[in-house]
């Protein structure tokens, strides 16, 4: 009954990732006419890290150093997300908006959760530590410099700029010092057992 129970919430958690990567896909579609195409990679931040973890949750691509990357990505633009949806409540708990801002909200907390849950499971090395904030820092430069962050309601950018940097150094240093306590945490364990299946 319980492997029955696990199965059932693999197949709605692989159901939710991919809604999650065709909704964020047409989201960003007229996006990408805005950009040339070398930019493409930084236009599209959460479908494209939902649409990695789907690649590491089938056993597609194994490779700690990748993982860790894509679990980074999830974490990042799944809180960023919830962060934009509270800092410009005003525009987007407008009546018309809020039932559609809080189905957001709680989808990219699960996204966070998501990517704690498939972090590699081998010791994640000084290398994958550097190349995360790096790439990460590039998508920064990508998105305030070059333009190609989300279309979002103006004001605060100088703020949101700050922070999104700042958060591209804290969270890989976070998630490679504490690996090994998230790795433990019951929840975080308790997801993993489930969306880890076909891996």
């Amino acid at each position: 009954m319980k492997g029955q129970a696990e199965t059932i919430l693999f197949w709605m958690a692989i159901l939710l990732n991919a809604l999650g990567v065709l909704i964020g896909a047409s989201v960003y579609a007229g996006q990408f006419a805005l950009h040339p195409a070398y930019l493409a990679i930084f236009v599209p931040d959460c479908p494209l890290y939902v649409f990695l973890a789907l690649l590491i949750i089938f056993g597609i691509i194994r490779n700690d150093i990748f993982a860790f990357i894509v679990s980074v990505g999830m974490v990042k633009y799944g809180l960023w997300t919830v962060f934009i949806l509270l800092f410009h409540s005003s525009y987007y708990f407008a009546p018309g908006l809020l039932p559609v801002s809080i189905v957001f909200i709680f989808g990219h907390i699960g996204m966070a959760a998501e990517g704690l849950a498939i972090m590699p499971k081998g010791k994640i090395t000084l290398a994958a530590l550097a190349l995360a904030i790096c790439w990460f820092l590039l998508n920064d430069y990508s998105d305030y410099w070059l333009g190609t962050m989300p279309l979002i309601p103006p004001g605060g950018l100088a703020t949101l700029r700050d922070l999104t940097i700042a958060s591209s150094i804290l969270l890989p240093l976070a998630l490679f010092a504490l690996a090994g306590r998230i790795r433990e945490n019951a929840l975080v364990a308790w997801l993993r057992g489930i969306l880890m299946r076909a891996a």
